[in-house]
């Protein structure tokens, strides 16, 4: 593997045209590039960061040496490397051939993956930054003529004088608020901002080594000792699937414990950024020095935790997917809670999957790996099945609490006609019976907005709104009185009448911000916060919310699919599913798998101390056998009856695929593209691998770009990887159109 990046070097290399080195460089192309090597920048080495000119208007972008000694051929003239980023290689051994693999397994050029493996921070000495100060009264009492950015950006400075924490960096500020730098020196302008240059002051990894306080279950200290041979090194996997409220994270926190006893490291994977900082609190009390990587740190402090790590001052490590590539230098163990989730899988390029990559990571280092979930995805119980994986159940929940009661209930039989209503009477009477008894209640609507479309009535005319760019239906937004696609954020005024026939125009669908104001109707002193990623824009904005719920200062908890994810308040005794039929109608064959895992991992959240849980799902489906089975919680009986149906229908598990995203901003152009790499690729692909398409995809335009695409599948991993990577850039010559390639896609729109 490590090949795929190195050759031999050449003695002879330095030439009258100087010293040359081979590149990979951080964009969309295969190959190694040679460029020349000033004297004054120093010896060259494997692995090193530098920025170079690339392209046309020679444009600097990152590149990492891969050959330090190249050999040039009769190139004259080359490029000089314009910069070096680092002074020793950010990539061990283990990590130099992991981007080795995701190059290859992901058909991503090599130069993307080792780029996007280090963070852009990294390298850069910023021992001062600028920061924010706010110099006016108490919020809400502003001068006129600020527009909503303005006002969001003093909100937040607010905010964070309240907290203690203020002042911010301007990196953070413009973060959180959503706004820029234009709108910042407008305030600095008008005199009610201050920016500053500051010491940056960053202390060691939080934590401490305190005695674990809990005791474990028979359970448990099974699963524990299970686990004990397995931390003692070696590489392994095991999949921990224990239901919601087992003791999951006590199980990590002891193993965690032991590996760093024996001076070793662990890197703890979350789905969320939300999960990440509340896992952190939850950890940091637990375990010696706790460091965080995410996207929400400062440019400045991913740098200097990023050292901590490298160093080994850090013992464990939290953080979404890209934390699998933090430099541990002592790794012992690679957990990856929620391993279910589907945003552990990168959108953009290099599109790997964080679940997975562990995985290799954990094979290629010698060390142990545990994927934890109450609903485990097929995928992963399947290679437990296969033997692959070892299995390990956490079958009860702690103290011997009872699993929460759900009740299915058909929304049909609950409307009321004429009237709107998304909380049916029987959720209706559990929340007011629960408010009484000053209990806490979660809510989940797997929908932002408000509407889920605009449309016009008249059965002569059914105009519905789409957006401009995407062949997608805009979603009215209350708070903001526009329509917003949610593919490419595209917004737009409410037209007052229907533009086709000028005709009244009605707002029809179920969104969290209908049910917000649902709430406010029926539970007016109630107190609610909502939770999606319109109200959330940074990690503080969750904090905030999560701390107040878990003081007991909000009654009801309202969010999309992030209020299901492993959140832990002891003060919950109601979950409620507004509508269970959200993930059911995506065309795509995980919808009743990710119906069940939402509704089970949802219904979690209840009855998770000593108030008895209690669950309400509304449907229009009743009778699909996802929620039947959600129901009773059964995830053995939903696997026995979906993994059947994957294996008759010749899908994942059982085979593996690759999508092939053709894109153009010409519908032609890229429907004649994916025709023309189809052909190519019938000439490569073994007779084992099976093709359909070009086909125009689910979701036809995004962002002007009218999408066709390709499905590959093979009854093997790396069969089509063998065949076609590397030659991704030679099968795509004379082919108009984007093309992306997306091996085991989580979904097919």
């Amino acid at each position: 593997m490590q090949q795929l990046f190195e050759q031999p070097p050449d003695p002879q290399a330095a030439t009258a045209h100087g010293r040359v080195v081979g590149l990979v460089v951080g964009a969309n192309v295969w190959g190694t590039f040679d460029y020349s090597w000033p004297a004054a920048l120093g010896e060259p080495f494997l692995g090193q960061r530098v920025q170079a000119p690339f392209g046309k208007g020679n444009r600097k972008i990152t590149g990492v040496v891969v050959e330090p000694d190249r050999a040039p051929g009769a190139r004259a003239n080359l490029k000089a490397v314009a910069a070096v980023l680092d002074q020793a290689s950010q990539f061990d051994d283990v990590l130099w051939k992991l981007g080795a693999w995701i190059s290859h397994y992901y058909m991503t050029p090599p130069g993307m993956v080792l780029t996007a493996m280090v963070p852009s921070a990294v390298g850069r000495h910023a021992p001062r930054t600028e920061a924010v100060a706010f110099l006016g009264a108490e919020a809400g009492d502003w001068p006129g003529g600020l527009g909503p950015r303005q006002k969001r950006i003093l909100d937040e400075l607010i905010e964070a004088r309240k907290q203690g924490i203020e002042p911010l960096t301007v990196e953070q500020l413009l973060t959180h608020s959503g706004s820029n730098r234009e709108t910042l020196s407008r305030l600095v302008q008008r005199g009610l901002v201050r920016t500053e240059a500051r010491e940056l002051r960053l202390g060691e990894p939080a934590g401490h080594d305190a005695a674990p306080p809990f005791e474990l279950n028979e359970d448990q200290a099974a699963a524990l000792t299970a686990l004990e041979a397995k931390l003692a090194g070696g590489f392994s996997t095991t999949l921990l699937h224990g239901v919601t409220g087992s003791g999951k994270t006590e199980v990590y926190v002891r193993a965690i414990r032991q590996v760093a006893a024996a001076g070793r490291q662990t890197i703890l994977l979350v789905p969320e950024i939300a999960l990440a900082t509340q896992t952190l609190a939850r950890l940091v009390a637990r375990l010696p020095r706790v460091a965080v990587l995410h996207s929400g740190l400062t440019d400045a402090q991913r740098a200097h935790y990023y050292q901590q790590i490298r160093d080994g001052h850090a013992a464990v490590v939290v953080g979404p997917r890209s934390a699998i590539f933090a430099p541990c230098r002592k790794l012992g163990l690679i957990i990856v809670d929620e391993e279910h989730e589907p945003t552990y899988k990168q959108d953009t390029a290099p599109r790997y999957h964080g679940r997975d990559t562990a995985v290799m990571r954990g094979s290629l280092a010698g060390v142990p790996v545990i994927l934890g979930s109450a609903t485990p995805s097929l995928e992963s119980l399947h290679n437990a099945n296969l033997g692959r994986y070892a299995l390990l159940r956490l079958p009860r929940r702690v103290r011997g609490l009872p699993m929460p009661a759900l009740q299915v209930v058909s929304l049909r039989q609950e409307m009321t006609p004429g009237r709107i209503e998304l909380l049916g009477k029987t959720l209706t009477h559990a929340m007011a019976t629960a408010l009484d008894r000053r209990e806490q209640i979660i809510l989940l609507m797997n929908r932002r907005g408000y509407a889920s479309y605009v449309f016009c009535p008249k059965p002569s005319c059914g105009w519905i709104m789409e957006c401009d760019h995407c062949s997608r239906a805009m979603v009215f937004h209350q708070a903001t009185d526009t329509v917003l696609c949610h593919y490419c954020q595209h917004g737009a005024a409410l037209p007052h009448h229907c533009p086709a026939c000028s005709g009244k125009l009605l707002l029809f669908g179920l969104g969290i911000q209908r049910i917000e104001g649902e709430l406010a109707r029926k539970f007016p002193a109630a107190r609610a916060a909502r939770m999606d990623s319109d109200t959330m824009t940074s990690p503080a904005q969750f904090q905030k919310v999560f701390s107040a719920f878990a003081a007991r200062e909000l009654d009801i908890l309202l969010g999309t699919q992030m209020v299901g994810k492993g959140l832990d308040f002891p003060g919950v005794s109601l979950v409620g599913v507004v509508s269970a039929d959200t993930s059911l109608a995506i065309s795509d064959f995980r919808s009743s798998e990710r119906t069940f895992q939402l509704i089970v991992q949802v219904a979690g959240r209840a009855g998770r101390a000593d108030l008895p849980g209690k669950v309400v799902v509304q449907t229009l489906h009743p009778e699909e056998p996802a929620i039947k089975l959600a129901a009773t919680h059964d995830y053995d009986g939903f696997a026995a009856k979906e993994l059947p149906l994957r294996e008759e229908t010749h899908l994942p598990p059982f085979t593996r695929m690759v999508r092939i995203l053709i894109r153009h901003s010409d519908g032609l152009k890229a429907q004649q593209g994916g025709e023309l790499l189809a052909a190519r690729l019938r000439k490569l692909l073994p007779a084992a691998v099976t093709m359909s398409g070009p086909q125009a995809a689910e979701i036809k335009k995004i962002k002007n770009e009218m999408r066709f695409h390709i499905l590959l599948s093979a009854p093997r991993a790396g069969m089509i990887q063998d065949a076609i990577a590397g030659r991704l850039g030679d099968l795509c010559r004379d082919i108009a159109a984007d093309v992306v390639a997306d091996v085991d896609p989580v979904n097919l729109l």
